[in-house]
């Protein structure tokens, strides 16, 4: 799965995505009073320990 299609997803599943900071390419989601930093990197693969850890926010 890329990057962009996995953001997709988690903004289906009503997750909210903020800048980290100026200029980066990661993101804070919120998702059911949780968050985390996303990293997007647009059309690369990302890996599926690092979907799974996002998924348990």
């Amino acid at each position: 799965m890329k990057y962009s299609e996995f953001r997709k997803w988690l903004e289906k599943q009503g997750a909210v995505f903020r800048p980290h900071k100026s200029g980066s390419s990661h993101f804070r989601v919120t998702l059911n009073n949780k968050m985390t930093i996303f990293p997007f990197h647009g059309s690369k693969e990302i890996g599926t320990g690092l979907i799974n850890k996002i998924k348990k926010i």
